[in-house]
This record gives C-alpha cells, sequence and structure tokens, in this order.
C-alpha cells in the first residue's frame, strides 16, 4: 500500500531529478525533519497490522499456514485454552514484495475478531521488519456496531519503538481508527485509517503525524512491494516546521506530493529506507 512510508518499510524521501531552489531548500527540511522514520514507523506497525489479522485467520485452521501468503514461511503455534497465537519468522524470511521478517509476534485475544467488543493484542520478541527491530504494544478493538458493518477497530500503540541497523532510534504512540474493507480475495482487501500519532525522532527532537484526509492501504500494493498508502493526506510537524504529505489517487507507487511550510508543492518519491543502508 502506498505509504506512510509508516511503518515499514521505512521509507526515505528523495527529490525527482528537476527541481527548483525552493524545492531544493524544502528537500533540506524535509530531511533535517526525518520524515523517512515516521514512515518507516507507520509502515512497519501497518505490516504488524495485517500479520496479526491473517494470524487471527488461523483459529480454525491446525498444522502450517500455507493459506495466508503473509504467513507462508512462519511457523504458527496456538494456545486455545489461553486465547493465544504465536507468529514465528525465526531468524528471517522473505515474504510478499521481497520483504524479509524475523522474530515472533504474540498475539493475546478474547474472541473472534469481527464479532463487536473482541480485541487482540500484539507483543513482540525480536521482531524485525528488513532488519529493523520493532517494539511496543499494539491494541486493536472491534469498535463495529454490528456484524453487518465493515469491521471498525480503533488501535493504540503504546512503547512504539523501532531500532535502525545504525542503532539509531525513533519511538511513537498513536491512537487511530481503521475500518476493514474485505473482499472476496485477501489481496483485494483494502484499510483505510484516521487519527494521529507522536514520538521522537532519531535525533530526540518531538513530532506529532495527524491524517487530515484518511489513508487508504491495498493489500494488493503491499504484495507487490509497495508500502505506503495509495491515497490521503497526513500533516507531519516537527519544530517549527510542518510538511502536508498527499499520496495521490489510488496508484501502487512511492509518489507523494509534499507541502512544507504552506508553500508550493511538489513531487517527491518514497523509497524504503532499509533497502539503501
Amino acid at each position: 500500500m502506498k505509504k506512510l512510508l509508516f511503518i515499514t518499510a521505512i521509507a526515505g524521501v528523495t527529490l525527482l531529478s528537476s527541481c527548483s531552489n525552493d524545492e531544493v531548500g524544502s528537500q533540506d527540511i524535509i530531511e533535517e525533519m526525518d520524515i523517512d522514520s515516521e514512515e518507516a514507523l507507520e509502515s512497519s506497525y501497518e505490516d504488524v497490522d495485517m500479520i496479526v489479522e491473517a494470524g487471527m485467520e488461523t483459529l480454525e485452521i491446525s498444522g502450517r499456514i500455507e493459506e495466508d501468503d503473509l504467513l507462508e514461511c512462519a511457523d504458527i503455534t496456538k494456545d486455545d485454552e489461553n486465547k493465544m497465537i504465536t507468529i514465528d519468522f525465526g531468524e528471517g524470511c522473505e515474504g510478499p514484495g521481497g520483504r524479509i521478517r524475523a522474530g515472533k509476534i504474540i498475539i493475546s485475544y478474547n474472541d473472534h475478531r469481527l464479532v463487536p467488543g473482541a480485541f487482540r493484542e500484539a507483543t513482540f520478541d525480536g521482531f524485525s521488519v528488513d532488519g529493523v527491530l520493532v517494539e511496543g504494544t499494539r491494541r486493536v478493538e472491534n469498535i463495529s456496531e454490528s456484524l453487518d458493518d465493515d469491521p471498525t477497530f480503533s488501535i493504540t500503540l503504546t512503547g512504539g519503538k523501532l531500532t535502525f541497523e545504525d542503532e539509531t532510534t525513533v519511538t511513537r504512540q498513536a491512537a487511530i481508527t481503521r475500518t476493514w474493507l474485505r473482499a472476496n480475495n485477501p489481496l483485494d482487501d483494502e484499510a483505510e485509517v484516521e487519527g494521529n500519532a507522536s514520538g521522537s525522532r532519531r535525533d530526540g527532537i518531538t513530532y506529532s503525524m495527524e491524517i487530515i484526509e484518511r489513508l487508504v492501504y491495498k493489500r494488493a500494493c503491499w504484495a507487490r512491494g509497495v508500502f505506503v498508502p495509495v491515497s490521503g493526506v497526513k500533516q507531519f510537524t516537527s519544530g517549527e516546521n510542518v510538511a502536508i504529505l498527499d499520496y495521490g489517487n489510488g496508484e501502487c507507487d512511492y509518489l507523494a506530493t509534499v507541502t512544507i511550510n504552506g508553500g508550493e508543492p511538489f513531487e517527491i518519491t518514497l523509497r524504503p529506507r532499509s533497502r539503501f543502508n
């Protein structure tokens, strides 16, 4: 899905080849604001949400899971008595889109995820995405009014933290609402996300993020290696600078439009940072 970078895979921002002097100056601000880390966070935890969704679908299945390609190289352990699922990617394996996952996601739950009021909570044991260590507690609660509605979830992230291969870290707390648009084929699923987040950059300076037009993620784009939203707008504030990121009109690509401090918008390319470390 075309993305916040997140989090995802982990997105850096580079200008296209033709730039004005104003755009070059704005690119300097983008780098100073460390927007790539914000995108990494969003992409990584969105990745976690999709894995957890796939894991919850295994409750009626025994043995090794092959039905969902997100889990094709993972071992699944289910503890029905204690209502826990462990998804273990071992020392690392390559999944859809070339993303490398390692370690464990541990899910606790109280009921089937589509039941209003059901919750699940994900924690991590050495879990990483493309070499970036993921930490925190991701809690998802079904706030749908009935089983007839599109499943809608309240999602909170506490203690969120990414540790990059150079040992730098970013932190995040988030409160978002995610609506799951289910299709007959899971690869055609989409998700709509609203909400806000805050945390600290790699240099320790704090930031905030607000989704001002709901973000849309496409599972099909994820499978093609595009780990950012396909549409939607968010505002990223750090220090005295404000960046508005517009993810476009639904295409599976890494192109976005950015506006810095109310200036002229220009096009950028978002790239998974881990690919270039």
